[in-house]
């Protein structure tokens, strides 16, 4: 069933016709580094910066830091002469691209009916500009009042991925608390949006000019519309995709965490921030990777469940950020491991005392949801998630 909906912004909920936009910006931009430290031909070094997104791999690096960093590079600019060039851009030139960009028939009506049936809504623009300008955009696209009542917003400064890759859909999905079968992607482009989202096992619905938002609205408005999408299937090909999404979406939860922040319990019987990364990384060493192992060593084993850990596991280390890259690191050798397997191998059974009969590959994605499952409950201990 559908719980979070993922809407693209640009040409689905806001008309901003890709090549007047294109050249509008490029000109925006360039006028204004020139014009401050005359500097010209700004907007290829830009053009630059973006294509160096997700070339990153595992790291922590947000696209806004990707960007800023490579810009400072190609611009020969000490980052705080660019930070301060960033933001007096997007606190001016650029609102004057509003005149591009007209409100989608429809947008507002969809996103009032989504969030009156209490489903999560989420804003899925490609996330190549900050916070600042995503809600710009959204503003221009007719809605300013309901930013407080999204999900999540994707922005290059909270993301750590882009589109096209999968892997962007997988840190949204993690973010906003659902699983790929739970979601549903609304979006233009069968580049950007469709395929990416449907190569992660996410329902997907491509809008155009025939097809608008109006056609969406009126699927939603049916009674069990939710059920109508089938879901994807499970295949060896998504878990990388899903274990580097949900790397990304703690990265990003975890650089927003304050000194004071890790030890705090929201209540008693819940985990502190240290606590959630302690049972990740135990979990990984102790568990998941050992079970998957055993299921590649022994013919059809059993494999029981562990006792639930209780509110007070102890803590493993007094750095979070230092167990945060032991899980990471011992993540990466189950990576390893799962990519060197063949197709035979993903289909080894095995009998669980509470799944049942299962296979290897069923139990590899137990591991991806066990990771959302946390990064939830830490993103609940942040009060950073939608209600």
């Amino acid at each position: 069933m559908i719980k979070a909906v993922l809407l693209d912004l640009d040409n689905t909920l806001l008309h901003n016709p890709d090549r007047r936009w294109v050249q509008t910006f490029r000109q925006g931009w360039d006028q204004h580094f020139e014009a401050r430290y005359g500097i010209t031909q700004a907007a290829d070094a830009l053009r630059g910066a973006m294509a160096r997104l997700n070339e990153g791999g595992d790291n922590c690096l947000s696209n806004a830091d990707l960007i800023h960093d490579e810009l400072s590079r190609r611009l020969s600019l000490s980052p705080e002469e660019l930070s301060r060039a960033l933001d007096e851009f997007y606190a001016a030139p650029y609102h004057s691209f509003r005149e591009t960009t007209a409100p989608m028939d429809g947008a507002a009506a969809l996103v009032e009916e989504l969030l009156n049936q209490n489903l999560l809504v989420a804003i899925a623009t490609n996330p190549l500009f900050p916070e600042s300008a995503t809600v710009a955009r959204i503003v221009w696209a007719g809605l300013g009042d309901y930013i407080d009542e999204f999900a999540f917003v994707t922005n290059s400064e909270n993301m750590h991925y882009a589109k096209p890759n999968p892997a962007y859909y997988a840190e949204i999905i993690a973010r906003v608390g659902v699983e790929p079968d739970e979601a549903l992607v609304v979006g233009d482009s069968l580049i950007n949006d469709i395929t990416p989202a449907q190569s992660l096992g996410i329902r997907a619905w491509q809008v155009g000019e025939a097809f608008g938002l109006g056609a969406v609205l009126d699927c939603v408005r049916r009674p069990h519309w939710t059920n109508v999408f089938q879901p994807g299937e499970m295949s060896p090909e998504t878990l990388p995709v899903q274990f580097a999404g949900n790397m990304a979406a703690l990265c990003g939860l975890l650089a927003e965490v304050k000194d004071h922040q890790w030890l705090q319990r929201p209540d008693p019987a819940e985990w502190s921030i240290l606590q959630i990364l302690c049972h990740l990384w135990r979990a990984e060493t102790e568990v998941h990777e050992q079970r998957l192992r055993r299921i590649l060593e022994e013919d059809n084993p059993f494999i029981p469940s562990l006792p639930p850990p209780g509110p007070d596991i102890p803590e493993c280390h007094d750095d979070g950020m230092e167990v945060f890259e032991r899980f990471r690191a011992q993540r990466q050798q189950t990576m390893a491991m799962l990519a060197a397997l063949g197709a035979d191998d993903w289909r080894r059974p095995a009998r669980h005392s509470i799944f049942g009969l299962t296979n290897l590959l069923e139990m590899a994605y137990f591991t991806a949801q066990h990771d959302r499952l946390h990064i939830t409950q830490l993103c609940q201990t942040l009060g950073k998630c939608a209600d």
